[in-house]
């Protein structure tokens, strides 16, 4: 019977169950939709990083025991109580495979781990790769779970490894605070009671009104990269294809990007969607996405601080490309149509939109998530996202550690079949295009290349 066959069949009655020993909380709608992705293509993000230093094994055994204390996601499983998926504890530690990797191959090894599911019902749902590059120089592949974790908080991660390390050194105890469970960030949004609490209400209003008429008044069917539609979701694997960009060619983008009034975050956007209008060009009734990854932790009410977990939502803006598009014009656009939605509850309609979703699922049941999550994902948009983390500093003094190379990438195969990534660390910027197989690495390379390309020509127009 084929998933489009199982579906139409009776909703089940809401199975209710009292949690067990160690559990932590219910996963919140989005979390839960994650989880289930699972059954089909891992929605998964990971992280490349590279120190400087000596690898100490037992100090680095007692670092990861102490990150797992400190962030209780970190010693997370996930076990059904009747239809709804629980975050429970896992006394099992995350696990740290020795791998001899060549150089630059890091990147395949994380293509090959954010398409491999995690036993969710064992946990923990982080684990990392180390490879050496010499004595005093390593690297780390983390590959998160997209339900307990997002970009923001890798960075806090790494810095408490250091920190952690960093006392060790001393002599003192590789514990660190513990912070409190989260709840879930859908929880935490603004309500129309906070937005009228605030003083500007009908301010508000507006400009969430004016932010859906632009989106509205520019819509048309999203194109997104071309994909063989014959490769089943779940023989899909994943592409990666890093490209780096200098600390000098970085001062360069931010100093012009200032001058044209706009922001670095808009022009990758820019660059990206000309580059792949150049591959794959509109028609008709067809407009190109752009999107972008918020951090919603500031926003949030009350605001999250240093934790581990899920605070992200996104933010997409439509545009038609023509032969006389001029990038700045196309940034500035992008900035506009950002701008507009970002100060308003526009970023927390994801969250809203999820929590009917999640229901359905659990309605539907376990043995028919699979079904759930392709047809979730075939409904879901293409677009052309850029999840930008911007400029991130990890120093901590005393640390027997540096962090020399920071980059991540991320697997959305089930709802997009490309994706980029990019943070800036130490003035160099690195910006990873993924793509499903179906897309093919020819196909994401030349994406990748032009993406760079047109953004440098920019600086000389």
């Amino acid at each position: 019977m084929s998933w489009r066959e199982r579906l139409p069949r009776p909703l089940r009655p809401h199975a209710v169950a009292a949690p067990g020993p160690g559990a932590l909380r219910a996963l919140g709608a989005t979390e839960d939709m994650y989880f289930r992705f699972d059954s089909v293509n891992p929605l998964y993000f990971g992280i490349v990083a590279r120190f400087a230093g000596t690898y100490d094994d037992a100090a680095m055994g007692k670092t990861f025991a102490a990150l797992q204390r400190r962030h209780p996601l970190l010693r997370a499983k996930i076990a059904m109580v009747g239809d709804t998926p629980w975050f429970v504890e896992t006394d099992r530690p995350i696990p740290l495979e020795r791998m001899d990797i060549a150089p630059g191959d890091e990147w395949r090894v994380l293509e090959r781990s954010l398409v491999s599911a995690f036993d969710t019902g064992t946990g923990p749902l982080l684990r990392c790769v180390l490879y050496e590059r010499g004595a005093d120089d390593f690297g780390i592949l983390f590959t998160y779970h997209h339900a307990i974790a997002d970009g923001r908080s890798a960075t806090f991660v790494i810095r408490d490894l250091l920190q952690s390390l960093a006392q060790q050194e001393r002599g003192e105890s590789p514990e660190l605070p513990a912070l409190p469970l989260m709840d879930y960030y859908g929880d935490r949004i603004h309500t129309l009671w906070t937005y009228s609490s605030l003083g500007h209400f009908t301010d508000t209003v507006s400009q969430t009104w004016n932010a859906a008429v632009r989106f509205m008044r520019r819509a048309g069917i999203p194109r997104g990269v071309p994909a063989d539609p014959s490769i089943p979701l779940s023989k899909q694997s994943l592409l990666i294809e890093p490209r780096f960009v200098a600390p000098a060619t970085m001062r360069e983008v931010a100093s012009r990007a200032k001058a044209e009034s706009a922001t670095i975050q808009c022009v990758l956007n820019a660059a990206l969607t000309m580059a792949v209008a150049e591959v794959s060009p509109t028609r008709g009734l067809e407009a190109t996405t752009c999107s972008q990854v918020i951090d919603l932790r500031e926003r949030l009410v009350p605001p999250v601080g240093e934790d581990c977990g899920l605070f992200a939502s996104g933010n997409t803006s439509m545009h038609r490309l023509g032969p006389n598009t001029r990038f700045w014009d196309l940034a500035r656009d992008i900035r506009v149509g950002l701008q507009a939605s970002i100060d308003t509850p526009l970023p927390f309609f994801h969250a809203a939109t999820h929590e009917s979703y999640a229901s359905i699922a659990r309605a539907l049941g376990q043995d028919r998530q699979k079904a759930f999550s392709l047809i979730l994902g075939s409904l879901h948009p293409e677009g052309l996202a850029v999840s930008n983390l911007g400029r991130v500093a990890v120093d901590v003094p005393g640390s027997p550690l540096r962090l020399t190379e920071f980059a991540f990438a991320t697997n959305t195969n089930v709802l997009n079949s490309f994706n980029t990534s990019a943070v800036t660390y130490d003035g160099r910027m690195t910006w990873s295009f993924s793509a499903s197989s179906a897309v093919g690495r020819e196909t994401l390379a030349n994406i990748a290349d032009r993406s760079i390309a047109l953004m440098q020509e920019a600086l000389r127009t």
